[in-house]
């Protein structure tokens, strides 16, 4: 599918022109707008433009991806509890209960990330952390388009926080996206992102492409043409080809794993055929017409990646020794590769075929679709339900069991930590040791000073893992804060 990601002024008419065939209630996505477009009133975006642009952008992708009525009004109004007056209970009386548990989730992760630095340490554990907050995919595919967003208004914010953007970007939410194979908004947050975070590398990448780039152009059409050709010839009809210029990031990230010698160009191409059998046909015509780099051929159609890509590459070697990758896959699987979960849910909604029994799997267990005693629709991630993650006061992330209490927590911290716990605070608030932690709590130990803490295992700890889970040691009348 083509998505419409055009930037303009006139929110609702952008928004309108995308109902028209849709099957969505005009009516009721109107009254939504409005009723964000008042709960937002006075408030600008760093641009200067109303706010009411950024809600009404996620929402118009959000249709176009087919992901549901409820998931668009949930974009409108997914900042209208955080940023304004309005309460969950307030839009469940207005949009029913299913629109009120998405924005309810987006605003809870929204909470939960807030003010968190992400270090080198803990960024794998931070997206265990992320996806356990998600109670439905369909909030992690809204909370994706949101960053999209904010990428491509990027101009309009601080260096500081272009960098903290960028860096959250490559560090969490690009491998998220990769994860649940939402790879269309993977490599557009990515390709921002690398530009604000390795500014130099991305320069030397332009100009080292500049000169040939001309050529490059001219080559994709001429090896376009060729391949149209051959499809024709061989009576392989409802095929398309279409023709690309890798990106920057990709290239950067194919040149630390094989260096520049191997990025002669970035020609790529990708042929979507209506069956799997048209697939093989097509690899072998290739094969028998060009030289092709053997290491460079993979079929992911025979062994899908574990998010469930499927897709046949391989690399040939093209005239005048131009190398063109060639990727060739279904038009269905092509949808699956680039929306994933999202692909899953239009075909839950009936609105269109995601394609096949293969390559479904992961999806099928990643997103348990569900209909509760109220009729709410509801699409679960379900994994990672054996962890729970917590955080110390200074961000860091720390995985424990489901059902772990402050006392766990202390002794993951460190068995002396353990040993001499006095308390807990949870979110800032005292609580009992056995107290059971939930996912996103912040998560304080408080020692007693009058404890004759034998200081050597501190010692020890200020030189390891542990010093940087301790807040701080204060002198106060009855405790220490660990």
């Amino acid at each position: 599918m083509a998505i419409d990601l055009s930037l303009t002024k006139n929110c609702w008419a952008d928004l309108e022109k995308h109902i028209d065939g849709s099957g969505f209630n005009r009516d009721l996505i109107k009254k939504c707008y409005d009723f964000a477009e008042k709960a937002h009133s006075g408030q600008k975006r760093d641009s200067g433009e109303p706010y009411i642009t950024h809600p009404a952008w996620i929402a118009k992708v959000a249709m176009q991806l087919h992901i549901g009525e409820e998931a668009v009004l949930a974009a409108l109004l997914h900042d209208c509890v955080e940023d304004t007056n309005i309460t969950i209970d307030q839009i469940a009386d207005e949009f029913g209960d299913e629109v009120a548990l998405l924005v309810s989730g987006l605003t809870e992760v929204a909470k939960k990330t807030k003010g968190i630095e992400i270090n080198q340490l803990n960024i794998e554990l931070f997206r265990k952390f992320l996806f356990s907050s998600v109670n439905d995919v369909r909030v992690l595919i809204l909370r994706l388009i949101d960053k999209l967003h904010n990428g491509l208004t990027i101009q309009y914010i601080s260096p500081e926080r272009q960098l903290k953007y960028g860096k959250n970007i490559l560090r969490v939410y690009g491998p998220v996206a990769e994860y649940v194979g939402l790879h269309f908004f993977k490599k557009m947050v990515e390709d921002i992102a690398f530009q604000i975070v390795y500014p130099k590398e991305a320069e030397e990448l332009r100009k080292m492409f500049e000169d040939n780039r001309k050529n490059e152009i001219k080559a994709l059409a001429l090896v376009d043409k060729d391949l149209v050709e051959l499809l024709k010839i061989n009576n392989i009809n409802g095929a398309i080809v279409e023709g690309r210029i890798k990106s920057l990031y990709s290239t950067f990230l194919k040149i630390q794993k094989k260096g520049k010698d191997r990025i002669k160009d970035r020609v790529a191409l990708r042929i979507l055929t209506e069956d799997v059998a048209d697939c093989y046909n097509i690899l072998g015509l290739l094969h028998a017409k060009y030289n092709y780099l053997e290491d460079e051929f993979v079929d992911y159609i025979a062994n899908p990646k574990p998010n469930g890509y499927r897709s046949i590459q391989t690399t040939v070697v093209w005239k005048e020794k131009l190398t063109v990758e060639i990727q060739i896959k279904t038009k269905a699987m092509h949808e699956f590769n680039e929306f994933g979960p999202a692909s899953h849910i239009a075909y839950k909604l009936g609105t269109e075929a995601t394609g096949g029994s293969r390559g479904m799997e992961w999806v099928k267990d990643l997103v348990k679709w569900q209909k509760n005693e109220k009729d709410i629709n509801n699409y679960r991630l379900h994994v990672l339900t054996d962890y729970i993650y917590v955080f110390t006061p200074k961000g860091d992330t720390i995985q424990l069991d489901t059902k772990s209490t402050g006392l766990d927590f202390a002794y993951r911290i460190h068995t002396e930590v353990g040993d001499h716990c006095n308390g807990i605070k949870i979110n800032g608030k005292m609580a009992k040791l056995d107290t059971e932690l939930k996912t996103g709590d912040v998560v304080e130990v408080l020692m007693n000073k009058k404890l004759n803490v034998n200081k050597n295992w501190l010692e020890v700890a200020k030189n390891q893992w542990v010093k940087g889970h301790i807040r701080k040691i204060t002198n106060v009348d009855e405790e220490e804060e660990v």
